[in-house]
């Protein structure tokens, strides 16, 4: 029975062998091949996900050239033979290349997750407590977070490098603002791998991973370190706030100075905080910039949209509000968040003693008649004698 299937790629050596080929595909490419490397045994390797059966390079001027499982050969229910069904391998042995380069000390190593040996990569670097997973395969939510859960166990960081476009790359870019990308381009035999960095505006820039850096702190190409300077601070997740909302600034309470709530056009206060239906609670408000702190002896209502933001993990949460009102004091004070001063009790004055201005003292004042002195009798005046008549 002759084999009509087209297997593009191979094992070198022996069928549990990890040394990747892709077969070339012009019949002069072939050819010069086959010269480069006489000795060579194709193997339909279990690491693909083959049978193990040894396979022939078959040379086609009229279509292109691939392998042939032989006669002998068990039968073989591999599920992928095409170009990208080893690019696991050659992630594999380009990671190695680069451990020895930097002499760190590393594991390898292909995972199974559930379609076949080549849905991940992982590498683990023991000496800085940090994994890089190069996910081959598409993963939704939950089961990109246990992946995460479970390579957290031994490790304080996670890399993760993605090979195709989905939900989990969209979430990676709005949380981190920035991804990173791995794809692999035929060469001859080979497959070179490129790793990628793709940032908010959707843009990626490819490098040919024997130009990467591999570090403790991870994999890095000339791209990475400007995306991480300048990606913004990540996007918390949002859950609108479908009542109402009044609150009470407080302005002795701390605010964290790295709160991922924080933004550059936002101010971000602690507050009191009155959902509708609910009791008071402190948190965090974040506030539009250009209205300014409000006074902290007011209540406020929130008037359109509000957003309950949650952080990632203990990222803990704020309350988003884009537009309010202050409350008068009438509806301030039902709210409980606020009484009004109390009005202190008039002040009497002490009764005065009664006093008397002394003589000289009121008849000094303006419109005071002067009293009159008492006059001394006068004696009678003396009549002098008269001529003794």
């Amino acid at each position: 029975m002759l084999d009509h299937r087209l297997v593009q790629t191979a094992v070198i050596g022996h069928k549990n062998s990890d040394h990747p080929v892709i077969l070339p595909m012009e019949a002069w490419e072939l050819d010069r091949w086959r010269k480069a490397h006489p000795n060579y045994t194709y193997w339909c390797g279990l690491q693909l996900g083959g049978c193990g059966g040894e396979l022939s390079d078959r040379r086609y001027t009229t279509k292109v050239c691939h392998f042939a499982h032989h006669r002998t050969a068990p039968v073989c229910h591999r599920q992928n033979n095409g170009e990208s069904s080893a690019d696991h391998l050659f992630i594999k042995r380009g990671v190695q290349v680069l451990l020895g380069k930097r002499n760190l000390r590393g594991q390898v190593k292909t995972r199974d997750l559930g379609t076949g040996p080549g849905d991940a990569v992982d590498v683990h670097l023991p000496d800085s407590r940090r994994r890089l997973r190069f996910q081959l395969s598409s993963v939704d939510y939950r089961t990109w977070r246990r992946s995460a859960d479970e390579l957290a166990e031994d490790a304080d960081d996670i890399d993760w490098i993605f090979a195709t476009d989905g939900p989990i790359t969209q979430h990676f870019l709005g949380r981190r603002g920035y991804c990173l990308r791995v794809r692999c381009e035929t060469v001859g035999g080979e497959r070179r791998v490129h790793i990628g960095a793709e940032g908010r505006d959707r843009k990626v820039s490819w490098t040919p991973l024997e130009d990467c850096v591999l570090t403790p702190t991870g994999i890095a190409t000339p791209d990475t370190e400007r995306i991480h300077l300048s990606r913004p601070r990540p996007t918390p997740a949002a859950f609108p706030l479908l009542e109402g909302l009044v609150f009470a600034p407080a302005p002795h309470a701390a605010v964290p100075d790295d709160s991922p709530f924080a933004a550059d056009d936002r101010l971000l206060l602690a507050a009191d905080l009155k959902p509708a239906g609910s009791s008071i609670v402190r948190g965090l408000i974040s506030l539009p910039r250009h209205t300014g702190e409000p006074p902290h002896d007011h209540v406020y209502r929130a008037t359109g949209a509000a957003r309950l933001l949650v952080g990632e993990g203990t990222g803990g949460w704020a309350v988003e509000v884009k537009k309010y009102v202050r409350l008068n004091a009438h509806d301030a004070q039902k709210t409980g968040l606020w009484t009004p001063p109390a009005v202190p009790p008039p002040v009497v004055p002490a009764p005065r003693k009664p006093w008397r201005l002394s003589r000289s003292e009121s008849s000094s004042l303006p419109g005071t008649r002067r009293p009159l002195r008492s006059a001394k009798p006068r004696p009678p005046p003396r009549r002098s004698p008269g001529p003794n008549w």
